[in-house]
């Protein structure tokens, strides 16, 4: 194909692969064919489309809740900052004095970061776990158990 692989250019049989040539009036009909414009899922009954709605809306506001409970747990109250270490001092009594504190308010800022964590937990598990999401999965189940009944 190259002038360097002695050919000059030229082309023989076993380079070229045979390619269907269509021609322009029926390339319409062949992509209409190729990707068809109706999509191959079942049609909804009406009812069943009210669900899929009902179903969008109830996921909207499961992230919707997520994400309050989220803001709420973790922006609104915020953790004070992690307490700093002691500098060592020339006096070893009075390091000691200062590790203990520090050990003590490294302690109690892990229980409020853990009671931050458990307070954002419970919300959740109370708002969508208990609520949201039961009524999420009966209308899912009506939705795909209808289809199934139907086909």
């Amino acid at each position: 194909m190259t002038e360097s692989d002695g050919r000059n250019g030229e082309v023989s049989k076993g380079d070229v692969k045979e390619v269907e040539v269509i021609p322009t009036e029926d390339l319409e009909a062949k992509a209409l064919q190729a990707f068809p414009t109706q999509a191959s899922g079942t049609v909804l009954e009406p009812l069943q489309r009210v669900g899929l709605w009902l179903a969008l809306a109830f996921f909207g506001y499961i992230l919707i809740a997520s994400g309050t409970i989220f803001f709420v747990s973790f922006h609104t109250i915020q953790l004070p900052p992690f307490p700093t270490p002691p500098a060592n001092s020339g006096d070893p009594e009075h390091y000691k004095a200062l590790a203990d504190a520090y050990k003590q308010s490294v302690d109690v800022y892990q229980q409020i970061a853990k009671a931050q964590v458990e307070r954002a937990t419970q919300l959740f598990q109370l708002v969508v776990a208990s609520t949201i999401l039961p009524v999420f999965s009966a209308i899912l189940g009506y939705i795909f158990g209808a289809n199934k009944s139907r086909g």
